[in-house]
């Protein structure tokens, strides 16, 4: 019976080769020139837009075309050129079909080269953000093998698109519709690892109770947001350490199982693309929802398939929704107006407002009171475990503009950020400024982060050969005594990795936050109402008409209660109130 069963299936084949790119047509290419002039095409076009309109600066047209060029040298060298055009696909099919897409999302933002195609909304000069950190040269791999390029999975570059959260299915319909048979979605693979291990652990095997077993488990450490092995923690919590030696039998099962899988998941945005059709090269099945899910976990399939991140961001769809109300384009929001920035100033009323709603976020920028995009950037880059120990010392800054020195060489560096490197490009700066290229810092910055020992000997020697090549070992008498510049490198690298952020992440989002500042504070009742309006789609919506209504008061508008005749069928706006709508009864 089970050879029977087992005949069924047959056998996968799968070239390790890498990751080739799925054929597909591009529909606005109408002159039917090559992938890459049609590229070209699209950035000369996106920066004639975006000079005439003033978006960019013409005094640094050199620059801005310099820039251009080693992008798209670098893109066709590594064979990312079609991949570019599958992720501007997506974005343009969104803009035709009128589905609210974000400003930028990661080290995509760095791109200059998206910013033209208008796959980010952010200008990476202005903001100091590196392609490097989207795309490392000296890191990114390609081979060709019978005349097909294949590129290595687990170095591509990675472009995540956030759209509007009502419309994801949309996207992912399209996608399905244009790579017929090559889509699926991607298998997570849950493993029992530390708290989640003692408690079930604990119950199970010790009979013990829910609430005994969330106190140990609650013993557990937690350093910067990453929870401590079980084996680690024994080591560094003494009352943890104790229970386990009281319930021995408890915590030797806990060893055994300790990284098993408990579950299975689908990847909450990530979609698969095959070149050929899924089931050729990757084990299949079926979700709950009886959508295709990859048998292979992310690690895997992402080895040999390309990795899309479509994610459903609800700002994005409310952002959309006011500025058509008021008759704007969210681009005709001025991101450095000051009246953006005085609402920040004594900030109580912050339902609504993209990451700054987040209770941490919240008091973050409470402290620091950001007064101008780039602070408000690093409210978004503080709000997180690590990076919460500066907020202080940032807030120093931004309050009383003190400045703590590490060393006059990388004055120019950290200056903007009170002395603290709060960002992943501010190491690769420093490094620069070293003597390293920004795609040998782009490396460093991987290694340490991943804290790859051997790797980290290595580049701590090549500091101090390089700081010795180009003379800048003198030493500066600083707060804390005679410091070396090449030791205050090594310093830096070593403690910010636990806590630097990527600034082009962290731009971007600071600018979707701004534009829901402004749009709130600017235009109070058509944000309220496309907020309102959302509520539908929310788990609980009577539980999120309570929370605007009460912030309404503050802005002096009420919310009308339901009327057979004067209401609508969704929120409308009444005179300078908010009437209920029908369907939301």
């Amino acid at each position: 019976m089970s050879e029977k069963f087992t005949k069924q299936f047959k056998p996968i084949k799968i070239d390790m080769h890498g990751v080739r790119l799925p054929e597909f047509k591009v529909e606005e290419n109408k002159a039917n020139v090559d992938n890459l002039s049609f590229l070209k095409s699209l950035c000369f076009e996106g920066y004639e837009k975006k000079l005439l309109s003033k978006e960019v600066d013409p005094a640094k047209a050199e620059e801005y075309t310099n820039r251009t060029k080693y992008e798209l040298d670098t893109l066709e060298d590594l064979g990312f050129v079609d991949y570019i055009l599958l992720v501007w696909d997506v974005i343009n099919f969104c803009n035709k079909n009128e589905i609210p897409v974000g400003l930028g999302r990661g080290s995509a933002a760095g791109s200059l080269v998206l910013y033209w195609i208008g796959v980010t909304k952010i200008d990476p000069i202005k903001y100091s953000l590196f392609f490097e950190r989207f795309i490392s040269k000296t890191r990114a791999k390609k081979q060709i093998i019978d005349g097909i390029t294949y590129l290595d999975g687990s170095l591509m570059c990675d472009v995540d698109i956030d759209v509007c959260y009502y419309n994801r299915g949309k996207v992912l319909e399209y996608l399905d519709t244009k790579f017929k048979g090559k889509t699926s979605k991607i298998l997570t693979l849950n493993t029992l690892s530390g708290k989640l291990l003692m408690k079930e652990c604990g119950k199970i095997v010790g009979g013990k109770e829910e609430s005994e077993m969330n106190t140990v488990s609650a013993l557990i450490p937690k350093v910067f947001g990453k929870v401590k092995d079980i084996e680690e923690a024994r080591e560094e919590a003494e009352d943890f350490d104790i229970w386990c030696e009281e319930n021995k039998k408890v915590y030797k099962t806990a060893l055994k199982l300790r990284n098993l899988i408990k579950n299975k998941g689908s990847h909450p945005s990530g979609v698969l693309l095959s070149y050929d059709d899924i089931e050729e090269g990757c084990p299949t099945e079926l979700t709950s929802d009886k959508d295709t899910v990859s048998s292979y976990d992310m690690n895997w399939v992402s080895l040999f398939n390309v990795k899309l991140d479509i994610l459903g961001l609800r700002s994005v769809s409310v952002v959309d929704k006011a500025c058509k109300e008021i008759g704007i384009n969210v681009e005709d929001i001025d991101l450095n107006d000051p009246f953006i920035y005085q609402q920040l100033q004594d900030l109580r009323a912050p339902h609504g407002l993209f990451q700054i709603e987040a209770d941490t976020n919240f008091r973050v920028c409470q402290k620091v009171k950001p007064r101008n995009l780039e602070e408000l950037s690093a409210v978004l880059a503080l709000g997180r475990p690590g990076a919460l120990t500066f907020v202080d010392q940032y807030a120093n800054y931004t309050n009383n503009d003190s400045y703590e020195a590490i060393h006059p060489l990388f004055d120019d560096i950290l200056s903007t950020t009170g002395g603290v490197c709060l960002y992943q490009e501010q190491m690769m700066q420093m490094a620069n400024k070293v003597g390293f290229t920004l795609d040998e810092a782009e490396i460093l910055r991987r290694i340490v982060g991943k804290k790859k020992i051997k790797e980290v000997r290595k580049w701590k020697k090549k500091i101090r050969e390089k700081v010795k090549e180009n003379r800048l070992s003198s030493e500066w008498t600083g707060n804390k005594g005679e410091v070396d510049v090449g030791d205050v490198l090594w310093g830096v690298l070593e403690d910010s990795a636990n806590y630097s952020f990527n600034k082009s992440h962290s731009v971007a989002y600071a600018s979707l936050s701004a534009s829901t500042v402004y749009l709130k504070f600017k235009h109070p009742k058509e944000f309220f109402l496309s907020l309102l309006k959302m509520t539908r789609h929310e788990p609980d919506p009577i539980k999120e008409i309570s929370k605007i209504e009460r912030e309404l008061s503050l802005f002096n508008i009420k919310l009308l209660a339901p009327h057979i005749v004067k209401s609508k069928l969704d929120f409308s706006i009444e005179g300078d109130d908010i009437r209920f709508g029908l369907l939301s009864i």
